[in-house]
Order: structure tokens, then C-alpha cells, then sequence
């Protein structure tokens, strides 16, 4: 099954499940609406039903936002409502893909790095359609600094097709990934509970 095709079929579900730790997810958001500005046009891939981008658009100039999942893209079009001031334009396309509208002052991707084939890859695309001294905020679960089991109970939902393709990686290759592609690392945190999921903010060079 391809990742598109998983998703799709697990989107409605996606739609349905609640935020697991609302307080954690608040910090994270207030965290991000703190770098951004009013003027600027924002890129997030990888953004599901949309409910990420909605909570930003209005405080910024535009958003495009963009999922390899077709189903997903019109879960979140069917959830923004009129194409009104204020409301992101929802775009089918793969991590790599270069969007219409660079360059972006922001990039995000939340809880996506380690779901893409090829994360250089994705992050070389990211960087190229990024303006000079712009930011690129991430959220990646990295299963190599959790637990043993875990990672063997996520490698037997994976071959059973229960849960979606991943790349175990740890906070330390992340970085580095996030560095050979030409960033600078600002800042690393953690919201709530969750040690496994750092919270990156990298900057393009001026």
C-alpha cells in the first residue's frame, strides 16, 4: 500500500480523533505564532485536515498548505468553509514538491519528518523555497530515543499495515539532517509529557 493510499483510507478517522494532550498543543501553537508576522506567506506540508493551518492564517499575510493524502485535503477544504480572508488554500502534493507562491518567509512541518521516503530530499525542497532568513518549525517523532520495545512494537504495526511506514531516527540525526540542508538551529523543546517529538525551530541564512 502506498502512503498516499494509507492515508486516504485512514483520513475520516484522522478527522475524528481529538488532540491527545490539548495544553501540550496550545504551548506549541502559541510557541509558533510567536515567530510569525503579518506579512508573511507561510508553507506547511504534511498538514492533514488543516486544523494547524486555520489557527494561523489569520494572523498571518497567506498560508498554503499541502498533503500527499487526497482524502485529507478535502476533509480540510470542507472544514474552512467559504474561501474567505484569513483561510489557508489547501494544495494535494508530496513533502518534495515545490508549491506555487515561493519563496516562504515560514515553513512548518508537524509530525511529518518521519514519515517521508527521504528526508534530505524533503528538506532540500523546503530550504530552496524559503526566503533568506526565514524560519522552518518542525515537530518529528523520533522513535530511536524511545524505548526498545516501543520500537518493536511499532516495527510489528508497520509490517501489519496498522500504522504507517516510519523512519526511526533520533533527536541528534534530526539535527543534523536539519543542518546539512543549510540551517541554523535557533531553538529545541519539548511541550508536555512528550520527550519523543522535539520541537525544532531552524532558520535559512540571511
Amino acid at each position: 500500500m502506498t502512503a498516499q493510499a494509507f492515508w486516504d483510507r485512514h483520513a475520516p478517522k484522522y478527522a475524528k480523533t481529538p488532540i491527545a494532550d490539548v495544553t501540550a498543543y496550545e504551548e506549541k501553537l502559541e510557541c509558533v505564532t510567536a515567530l510569525l508576522r503579518s506579512t508573511d506567506r507561510v508553507l506547511e506540508i504534511g498538514c492533514g485536515t488543516g486544523g494547524t493551518a486555520r489557527k494561523i492564517a489569520p494572523v498571518v499575510a497567506h498560508v498554503t498548505a499541502t498533503d500527499l493524502s487526497a482524502e485529507m485535503i478535502r476533509i480540510a477544504r470542507s472544514r474552512s468553509g467559504d474561501d474567505t480572508a484569513g483561510t489557508p488554500e489547501f494544495l494535494q502534493a508530496e513533502a518534495a514538491q515545490h508549491i506555487p507562491g515561493q519563496p516562504f518567509e515560514v515553513a512548518c512541518a508537524f509530525s511529518l519528518l518521519h514519515l517521508v521516503d527521504d528526508i534530505p530530499t524533503v528538506l532540500d525542497s523546503v530550504f530552496h523555497q524559503m526566503k533568506p532568513g526565514g524560519h522552518f518549525i518542525s515537530k518529528t517523532v523520533c522513535l530511536k530515543d524511545a524505548p526498545r520495545w516501543m520500537r518493536a512494537m511499532v516495527r510489528v504495526l508497520m509490517a501489519a499495515r496498522i500504522a504507517p511506514n516510519v523512519i526511526i531516527l533520533s533527536r541528534a540525526e534530526l539535527t543534523r539532517h536539519l543542518i546539512r540542508a543549510g540551517f541554523e538551529i535557533e531553538q529545541t523543546r519539548y511541550f508536555g509529557k512528550n520527550r519523543l517529538s522535539p520541537f525544532i525551530v531552524a532558520r535559512k541564512p540571511a
